[in-house]
């Protein structure tokens, strides 16, 4: 919220330096984002938290300033003139959508532009000047912290006003001239013919206030804070007016809100009062009372504040505080809505009396031995993490939330993906069914500066439906180069640094089908295997899928169920190095086509417990080079030792893969 310190000052003289103030406020807990300058003036720029509405207003900020200077702020409420004639309305007010309602209607309106101050205002709090009725109902607004709104009478159908929620598909075109479609319960005020407000959010363009305007109806109103952020988020559509609504209104001020913008009006628009003024309300809207004990604020803060300081922190505050003994009794303000229980009263001294003012003290007791019920180990994790940073890749934390835009890419079926009933935005309509897209759309951002760049991510994906639908985590490994071999052998690793030595790489056949392998290019693909529990895939990412996000080449990925992974995730035991030397050994297969090398390396581990390793050495056309590492841990070997394991080794190959040895 912008706030500009000239504004501030037509309630409350201000002596503390700005940037004092500015710490001071935010210590108060209204932080203070940066100070600007808006046409020489200096501006505050605040975070408001969504518990204290009363501060989305100059009033507001100054009641808080006004602690801080140990003043009182200034009244500027006014009476409202009486009716010179009586036009007439009539409200039917649903007051399960507007707990009050107030208008008043103004006759003999001159539209123009606001004065020269009123402008510097509105821009300076990023607001553009219209003419002078708009211009004050945004005025008193941001003054009050209520929204307003003005309608054109002559423009409302036989004169009435019905408020009621919308059906769902109703057509409205706002006073910006934009066409929506409203949502179902949607608050609305329609006249005798048509919708002239989507309330809370945007007026009608139909009942707008024009050049040629003589009559304005003014409303107040207390809206439904949940009805209206409903339809903000539904049209993807916020006002300043929405965000004031969505955190609720002060009821009790409503009424003097209408009487000062009337008199502004009259001010600026040579006006007069036309009607009586109207307050529809089944209840009243008044102060509330609340007791503090003394006792119980020195246990809850710990520290021992005397009385007449709370007193007087709770006076500064408006609170109008009475002592009789150690209870403190107050009045709470209506605009005060945060304020409730006597917590909450015992926050208001803590912040004000500053906590930066607490002694400062070290917990006492113990530190906690046993694990707490909802305690998780994290430390595969780590080490998972440790792993494959240590190999070369990078980290990437994505959002679970992805576009329809991102499944289109992946050509997936947005009906296997879950939509958000009230997304954020477009953006972050789908919970995610792979983490798949996230890590492309990462490559394709760094792709520029980093074309062989690795990453790995750990995250939730999310299939099916509710309530029924699966939410498993994942880790997804990629390699931007489409190095499938390299990045294979990483996996390889990955699997064996953690115990699970038994692992599978079957490649992809015709129909097979896991929930991602419809992202990849089958003959450059395998599922993998662990005691025949799927782990997980392996394989480049189809070619149309790489071009849809505008990849120079297939990048390859692995994803691994992080679920099997932990169930077979063991520790690996020492084993003492030999004190005998190993003898090692090359042999070059000439092998048949769809010859998975894989299995043929199984089948030779399982001829001689001797056989300490086999691995590829090279590879060209068809001939594969194979080292084998011989070694007994009581002996040394010979070469006699070794011919007969040799000969076993060539008959099974060329018995079970028609394998040849060559020459």
């Amino acid at each position: 919220m912008l706030t500009p310190i000239s504004w501030l000052k037509d309630y409350i003289e201000i002596k503390t330096p700005i940037k004092d103030l500015a710490w001071r406020l935010t210590e108060l807990g209204i932080s203070v984002e940066k100070i600007i300058e808006v046409d020489g003036e200096k501006v505050l720029e605040l975070e408001i938290t969504p518990n204290r509405p009363d501060l989305l207003s100059i009033i507001g900020i100054a009641r808080e300033i006004a602690v801080i200077e140990n003043k009182s702020i200034k009244s500027k409420s006014k009476n409202l003139p009486n009716a010179t004639k009586k036009l007439s309305i009539k409200v039917n007010n649903d007051f399960r959508l507007f707990p009050r309602y107030c208008g008043v209607i103004i006759d003999h309106i001159d539209i123009k532009p606001s004065p020269e101050w009123m402008q510097k205002r509105l821009i300076q709090i990023g607001l553009r000047p219209i003419n002078n009725i708009v211009d004050i109902t945004n005025y008193v607004m941001f003054d009050l912290g209520i929204p307003l709104h003005a309608f054109d009478y002559d423009e409302i159908k036989d004169h009435q006003i019905n408020v009621l929620q919308a059906e769902g598909g109703e057509s409205f075109t706002s006073v910006d001239e934009l066409t929506y479609k409203l949502p179902k319960g949607a608050i609305i005020i329609k006249d005798s013919q048509r919708i002239i407000d989507l309330c809370g959010i945007k007026g009608g363009f139909n009942s707008g206030i024009k050049p040629s305007t003589k009559r304005v109806y003014l409303q107040v109103t207390a809206d439904d804070p949940l009805l209206i952020r409903r339809a903000s988020q539904a049209l993807s559509l916020r006002s300043d007016a929405s965000a004031i609504f969505e955190r609720g209104v002060d009821k009790g001020g409503l009424l003097n809100t209408l009487i000062t913008a009337a008199n502004l009006i009259m001010d600026l628009g040579g006006g007069e009062i036309a009607s009586e003024v109207i307050d529809l309300k089944q209840q009243e809207f008044n102060p509330w009372q609340l007791d503090l004990s003394l006792s119980r604020l020195a246990k809850i803060l710990g520290i021992k504040i005397p009385g007449s300081t709370v007193v007087t922190i709770l006076k500064n505050l408006s609170l109008n505080p009475q002592i009789k003994g150690g209870i403190i009794s107050v009045t709470v303000p209506t605009y005060r809505s945060d304020l409730k229980i006597e917590e909450d009263l015992i926050e208001e001294v803590a912040r004000v009396y500053g906590y930066n003012n607490f002694p400062k003290t070290l917990p006492s007791g113990s530190t906690p031995v046993d694990k707490i019920a909802y305690y998780k180990d994290y430390s595969l994790e780590e080490k998972v993490n440790q792993f494959l940073t240590a190999c070369g890749f990078t980290e990437v934390f994505t959002y679970s939330l992805i576009s329809k835009n991102q499944l289109d890419k992946l050509e997936d079926r947005p009906n296997r993906a879950i939509r958000i009933t009230n997304p954020v935005s477009l953006d972050y309509e789908y919970l995610r069914p792979a983490l798949l897209g996230n890590i492309l759309e990462a490559i394709k951002e760094n792709e520029p500066n980093f074309p062989e760049i690795n990453l790995f991510e750990l995250g939730r994906v999310y299939l099916g439906k509710p309530p029924d639908y699966q939410e498993s985590l994942h880790l997804a490994i990629t390699s931007a180069n489409g190095n499938y071999i390299s990045l294979k052998g990483a996996v390889e690793e990955l699997l064996n640094r953690f115990g699970i030595n038994k692992s599978k790489f079957s490649p992809l056949q015709n129909g097979d089908k896991t929930d991602n392998t419809d992202y990849l290019n089958q003959n450059k693909s395998a599922n993998i295997l662990v005691d025949n529990d799927l782990i997980g895939f392996i394989g480049e990412i189809k070619r149309n899928i790489t071009a849809n996000f505008a990849l120079k080449k297939p990048p390859v990925i692995c994803q691994l169920d992080w679920s099997v992974f932990s169930k077979h995730n063991q520790d690996n035991w020492y084993e003492p190095v030999s004190s005998y030397p190993s003898i090692v050994e090359d042999m070059a297969f000439i092998l048949k086509e769809r010859t998975y090398l894989g299995e043929l390396i199984e089948e030779i581990k399982k001829i001689s417990k001797l056989i300490r390793k086999v691995t590829l050495l090279d590879l060209f056309d068809t001939t594969r080079t194979l080292r084998i590492t011989y070694q007994d841990k009581s002996k040394n070997l010979s070469d006699k030792d070794i011919k007969g394991i040799r000969e076993k080794i060539i008959g099974m190959a060329g018995e079970k893969f028609k394998a040849v040895l060559k020459s």
